[in-house]
Parts: structure tokens; C-alpha cells; sequence
């Protein structure tokens, strides 16, 4: 089963990669969300991630609409493809159209062997909530 989920990933990052040739050297996959924000780089440092230490996340997203709000950024990491933990940075601001942003965080490595996805959310002001970008990435300890 195992093998089988990583030969799936393997494939979505390979038609990734066709589709945002300037991220060959970046870790992980974009996926669903409203595309008023684009990833244009998302780098995780130490790659991969070490059992136990801390990794910084770095993002650099475009906005792509006019008066862009990001309420907060939003890291889930999927334990064992069970149960879902997340932690929320708030960021409360607006951006103007064709901007570019850095984001940056500091997030601990688990510290017991499996496999993990972490996806990682761009969140609009809008009522409701949307998801303007997204990107996940995946990695096991063993």
C-alpha cells in the first residue's frame, strides 16, 4: 500500500513539474484552491526533514486579483493519513494585484517514524473563508 501512495505522489509531482517548470528545484505539488494567489516558489529547509528538528518553510506567492486580503496561513501535517493537526500564523493584511510576498515560518519535525503530508494554506478575508493557494508535500521517517 505504501509503495502504491508514493508511486501516486511520484506521478502528481512529475505532471507538476511540466506544468511549473521554474519549481523543478522545490519540494512538494500545488493543489486545490481558487487561484487568486499564486505559489511561484515554496522551499522547506532542511530538505528532507530530519526526525526531531525544527524546518523553516519559505514562501513567495503572487497575487494575482486586485486588493488581495490574507487572513492567515495555515500548515496541516496528515499523521499516517489519519488524523489531521494544524497551526495557524496570522497574517491580517491586503496586497496589491501582481505583488509578490515572502512568507516565512519555523515548524517542528514529528518526532515519531511514519508518513506525513503537510499542505499548507493561503486564506482569503472573504466571507466565506477561501483557500487562495495551496501547496503539499510529503515525507516519511522510518
Amino acid at each position: 500500500m505504501r509503495a502504491l501512495i508514493v508511486a501516486i505522489l511520484m506521478l502528481s509531482l512529475a505532471s507538476s513539474l511540466e506544468q511549473y517548470p521554474n519549481l523543478k528545484t522545490q519540494v512538494g505539488q500545488p493543489c486545490a484552491s481558487s487561484g487568486y494567489t499564486k505559489i511561484v516558489s515554496f522551499d522547506v529547509e532542511p530538505w528532507p526533514p530530519v526526525i526531531s528538528e525544527g524546518s523553516t518553510i519559505t514562501i513567495k506567492a503572487e497575487f494575482t486579483k486586485p486588493n488581495t486580503g490574507v487572513r492567515d496561513i495555515t500548515i496541516g501535517t496528515l499523521v499516517n493519513f489519519q488524523t489531521w493537526t494544524y497551526q495557524y500564523f496570522d497574517v491580517g493584511q491586503m496586497f496589491p494585484q501582481n505583488s509578490i510576498q515572502t512568507f516565512q515560518y519555523d515548524i517542528f519535525a514529528p518526532n515519531s517514524i511514519g508518513n506525513y503530508v503537510i499542505q499548507v494554506t493561503i486564506n482569503g478575508v472573504d466571507i466565506p473563508p477561501t483557500i487562495d493557494a495551496c501547496w503539499a508535500y510529503s515525507f516519511s521517517f522510518s
